[in-house]
C-alpha cells in the first residue's frame, strides 16, 4: 500500500489522475522502455478510460498493446494477448519469457511490427500458446541455436501467415540437416525466410526445406549432397551459391525469382522447377541464374518485364513446360557455342514458339517471341502469325538458327509445304534475308544475322515468298481508304501491278473482322491498275463494317490488303490500329474511324495515369490517319485515349521501344 501511495502521490504532483491497476486490467504502452518499468504502461479497466500503470502487465490482462514504441524483456515476464501494432517492437533480450495459453494467438505480430529473439531458448510457451506472425509482420532471430528441426522459430507455437517474414540477421550458419522452415503452412500460404547477412557454409547430407520465398540479402554457399528445397522462388540482393550441392527444387504452385544477387545452382544437379501438375513462376526482376535448370511438366516460367540470363543449358521445355515472354523480358542464354541450344518460349501458356541456335561463335543470346506481327509487314496473311525478336552480345557470323510454329500458328492465307518461305528481319524497315526455304517438322534456316547489335533486338517473320515486301508482290497496295457518305461507304485504292499482267480484285466486307463476303468483284489489266479505283457501298450493315481487298494475280497467287472500317450509325468512333507497334521511332500512325464529322482530344498517358501529351484533333467521317509524335518518350508501355466531345471514349495500348 505505501509503494501504491507513492506511485500516486508522484502521479498527481504530475498533474495526472491516478487509479490502481488490477491485473486484469487492459494494458498499452505509452513510451519506449522494458516491460519491467511502470513508466512503460497505462492500464485502463474499461478500455476507454486510461492512466498510469501502478502495476506491470501479465498474463492475467485483458489485453497487452504495444503501439509505436519498442518494449524489450530484460527479467522474468509472463504474458498473454500482446498485440504489437505497426511500427512497434518487442526485443528479448533477457530473462524467460513465458507465454500463456490463451484464447486465440497468444502473441501477434501485425504487419510492419517486429519481435525479435535475442536470448535462447526465447518465448517459453505453455501448452498450445502461440506466436501468430501476420502478413509483412517480422520474426527478427538473432540469436543462434532456435532454427533445428521441430524446435525454436519452427516450433508448432510460431503461426506463420502469408506475406509473414523470418529475418535471420545473424552471420552464423543456420540449421539445415533435415529442417524444415515453416513446416505448418499450406500451399497457399507462402511466408520468406530472409538473410541479412554474409552467412559462409550451411547445407547437409539431409535435406533442406524452406515452405515459403527464401531471400538471401547477404552472401550464402549451400554445400553438401542433400537436396535444397525452395518452395516458393528464390530472391536478394546476396549471392547464393550452390555450385557444390545436391540438387535445387523449387516445387510450389507459384514461384518467383529476382533480386540483383547472381544464382549459382549446383553444378552437377542443377535445379527443378515444377510440381509436374502446375507451377507458375515469375520474374519480379532482371536475374543471372549459372548452370543448367530443368523444367517439369505443366510448370510456365513468366518472364513480364525483365531478362533473364542463364550461363547453362534448360531441358524439359514443351508445350506444357516453357518460358513466357508476353512483355519486353527475354530469355538470355551465354556462350552459345557449335552444339545446338534451346530457346523454350511462348508469347503465352498456350502457345510454345520455341528457337534454337548453334554454331553461335561463343556469343549470348536473348530471345522473346510475342503473338501477331509487329511491325506488319505487306501481306500478313500470309506469314506465321508470330514475331521472334532476337539479340546478340555482339554482331555474330553465320548463324544456324531453328524457329518452331505449328500449323494452327500460321494465318488464313499460309501456304503450307511444299511452298517455300522466306526470312525477313526489321531493322528500321523490312528486310528479307533468307528465301527459298523449305519447311520441315521443325523450320531450320541458316544465314547470317551479322545486323544484330549488343542487346539491340531483332524482330524476324517467317512468311510465304513475297509477302514480307510488298516491291516482291506481283501486285501490292498503294494504298486503301473509305469515307462516309450520308448512309453510303465510299472505298478508295490504288494498286501497283509490279510483275503480274492482270489483277483480280474482290472487294470484301465483315461485321466481326473475321468472316468477310463478297461485295464487289472486278478484272482489271496492268495497264488500269495504274489508275485510282472506288467503290460505293449502298447497303452497309448497320454499325461496324470491316473491309478488305483480296488480289489475286495472274498466276493465281493471292494476296490481302490491310483492313479498314467505317461506322454505318450516326455517332461513333473506332480506333483500328497503331502502326508500327511496338514502336521504335519518334511517331506513329494511328487510325481511326468515325460516323461524323467531329472534335475530339487525344491523350497519351503512361501505365500510371500521367499525361505525357494532349492534342486536339478533328476527324472526318470514314477512316482517319492521324501522325502521333512521340519523340521525347520515356522507353515503356502507354494508354492512348481518343475522347470525344460526345462522351465518347476509345482506349488502345502500346509500347514504345
Amino acid at each position: 500500500m505505501k509503494k501504491l501511495f507513492l506511485i500516486c502521490a508522484a502521479v498527481l504532483l504530475s498533474g495526472h489522475y491516478c487509479k490502481a491497476s488490477a491485473p486484469t486490467d487492459y494494458f498499452r504502452t505509452i513510451q519506449n522502455g522494458d516491460w519491467g518499468s511502470l513508466a512503460t504502461w497505462e492500464s485502463s479497466a474499461d478500455n476507454a478510460n486510461w492512466f498510469p500503470a501502478t502495476l506491470v502487465p501479465g498474463s492475467a490482462a485483458n489485453t497487452i498493446s504495444i503501439i509505436a514504441h519498442t518494449v524489450t524483456v530484460t527479467t522474468n515476464q509472463d504474458m498473454d494477448q500482446v498485440v504489437i501494432f505497426p511500427g512497434s517492437a518487442i526485443e528479448h533480450s533477457g530473462g524467460t519469457l513465458s507465454v500463456n495459453d490463451g484464447p486465440g494467438d497468444d502473441i501477434v505480430v501485425l504487419g510492419g511490427s517486429i519481435f525479435q529473439l535475442l536470448v535462447n531458448p526465447g518465448p517459453v510457451f505453455s501448452g498450445a500458446a502461440t506466436m501468430r506472425i501476420a502478413a509483412a509482420g517480422t520474426l527478427m532471430l538473432s540469436v543462434g541455436g532456435l532454427t533445428g528441426a521441430g524446435s525454436g522459430v519452427n516450433a508448432a507455437n510460431y503461426i506463420y501467415s502469408h506475406q509473414s517474414v523470418l529475418e535471420y540477421t545473424l552471420a552464423l550458419a543456420f540449421s539445415t540437416s533435415g529442417v524444415t522452415y515453416f513446416p505448418n503452412v499450406n500451399a497457399d500460404t507462402i511466408p520468406t525466410f530472409r538473410t541479412t547477412s554474409n552467412i559462409g557454409i550451411v547445407g547437409a547430407i539431409a535435406n533442406t526445406t524452406f515452405n515459403g520465398i527464401f531471400e538471401a540479402n547477404g552472401n550464402i554457399t549451400f554445400a553438401n549432397s542433400g537436396n535444397k528445397i525452395f518452395r516458393n522462388g528464390i530472391y536478394g540482393t546476396g549471392n547464393i551459391n550452390g555450385a557444390g550441392s545436391g540438387l535445387f527444387i523449387v516445387n510450389g504452385n507459384t514461384a518467383v525469382f529476382g533480386g540483383t544477387g547472381i544464382l549459382t545452382l549446383p553444378t552437377v544437379a542443377g535445379m527443378d522447377i515444377g510440381n509436374g501438375t502446375g507451377c507458375i513462376a515469375y520474374l519480379a526482376s532482371a536475374k543471372t541464374i549459372n548452370n543448367n535448370i530443368n523444367l517439369l511438366n505443366n510448370t510456365y516460367f513468366s518472364l513480364l518485364g525483365s531478362d533473364l540470363t542463364i550461363n547453362g543449358i534448360i531441358t524439359g521445355g514443351s508445350a506444357t513446360a516453357h518460358f513466357v515472354t508476353n512483355s519486353l523480358g527475354k530469355l538470355i542464354i551465354n556462350n552459345i557455342g557449335a552444339s545446338l541450344v534451346n530457346f523454350p518460349i511462348g508469347a503465352s501458356l498456350a502457345t510454345y514458339n520455341p528457337v534454337s541456335i548453334q554454331n553461335g561463335g561463343g556469343l549470348n543470346y536473348g530471345m522473346r517471341v510475342e503473338l501477331g506481327i509487329n511491325p506488319a509487314i505487306a501481306v500478313p496473311l500470309s506469314a506465321v502469325n508470330r514475331t521472334w525478336y532476337i539479340s546478340s552480345g555482339a554482331p555474330p557470323g553465320t548463324v544456324d538458327i531453328n524457329f518452331n510454329y505449328a500449323a494452327a500458328d500460321c494465318n488464313a492465307n499460309w501456304i503450307p509445304p511444299p511452298a517455300t518461305l522466306e526470312l525477313g528481319q526489321y531493322t528500321g524497315v523490312w528486310n528479307v534475308v533468307q528465301t527459298g526455304l523449305t519447311q520441315s517438322g521443325f523450320y531450320q534456316v541458316a544465314t547470317t544475322v551479322n545486323t544484330f547489335g549488343a542487346n539491340n533486338e531483332a524482330p524476324m517473320v517467317l512468311a510465304n515468298l513475297g509477302a514480307i515486301l510488298a516491291v516482291n508482290d506481283p501486285v501490292s497496295v498503294n494504298y486503301f481508304t473509305g469515307v462516309k457518305q450520308d448512309t453510303d461507304h465510299l472505298l478508295k485504292w490504288k494498286l501497283t501491278c509490279n510483275s503480274s499482267p492482270s489483277v483480280t480484285m474482290v472487294l470484301e466486307r465483315s461485321t466481326n473482322g473475321i468472316n468477310y463476303t463478297t461485295v464487289f468483284t472486278e478484272q482489271s489489266t496492268a495497264l488500269r491498275c495504274q489508275q485510282p479505283f472506288n467503290y460505293t457501298d449502298d447497303q452497309p450493315a448497320t454499325g461496324v463494317n470491316y473491309y478488305r481487298l483480296k488480289l489475286t494475280d495472274a498466276n493465281g497467287r493471292i494476296s490481302y490488303s490491310t483492313v479498314i472500317a467505317l461506322i454505318n450509325a450516326v455517332a461513333g468512333i473506332n480506333i483500328q490500329d497503331i502502326a508500327p507497334n511496338p514502336i521504335t521511332a519518334n511517331s506513329f500512325n494511328l487510325k481511326i474511324s468515325a460516323a461524323k464529322v467531329q472534335q475530339a482530344q487525344l491523350v497519351i498517358a503512361d501505365l500510371k495515369g500521367r499525361v505525357v501529351q494532349k492534342n486536339a484533333v478533328r476527324l472526318f467521317a470514314g477512316v482517319n490517319m492521324i501522325p502521333v509524335n512521340a519523340a521525347g518518350f520515356a522507353r515503356g508501355s502507354y494508354q492512348l485515349y481518343i475522347q470525344t466531345i460526345d462522351g465518347q471514349t476509345k482506349i488502345q495500348r502500346f509500347v514504345l521501344q
